[in-house]
């Protein structure tokens, strides 16, 4: 009998320890046939492909205005009409630049999480074009996202 199949039965069965398997008992040959026999592989079930259609929305999100509140660390950094670009699933890009650079150029990105809270990022830096900085995770109250460090609304 291999080494190899004497292991896995042994393992499996929790029979002797791996020594004993190199001098099988005339009883543990049944033992070990019925073990090679179900490691056989069984073919498993084919997944059905879904005939459910799914309808699949090609319009590209684009921004919209909307009136905006951002606030950092007890500092307003922008309360006013500002372009609000949605991710879907609740989260947005605050005061987009999608219609050029404007005036109070913070923004802030807030991306939802399945436990129902979100991430927060801005850009500390108004001239930076990244919002890699982070505001911590935020959670919905009165329709902004808010955290002890930052309010971020969009109505």
């Amino acid at each position: 009998m291999p080494l190899k199949t004497c292991s896995i039965a042994a393992t499996l069965l929790l029979l002797a320890p791996l020594a004993a398997c190199n001098s099988p008992q005339p009883t543990d040959n049944a033992v070990m046939a019925n073990v090679e026999a179900s490691l056989v592989a069984t073919p498993s079930p084919t997944p059905t492909p879904s005939t459910t259609p799914v309808a699949k929305d090609d319009t590209p999100p684009h921004s919209a205005a909307k009136q905006c509140y951002f606030e950092v660390d007890g500092k307003t950094l922008l309360d006013g009409r500002c372009q609000v670009y949605p991710m879907g699933d609740g989260g947005y890009t605050l005061n987009t630049w999608s219609a050029g650079k404007p005036a109070q150029s913070h923004f802030a990105v807030v991306t939802t999480r399945p436990d129902g809270k979100a991430d927060a990022t801005w850009n500390a830096d108004p001239d930076d074009d990244r919002a890699g900085d982070l505001l911590g995770t935020v959670t919905r109250k009165d329709g902004c996202w808010v955290n002890q460090r930052t309010r971020i609304c969009a109505r």
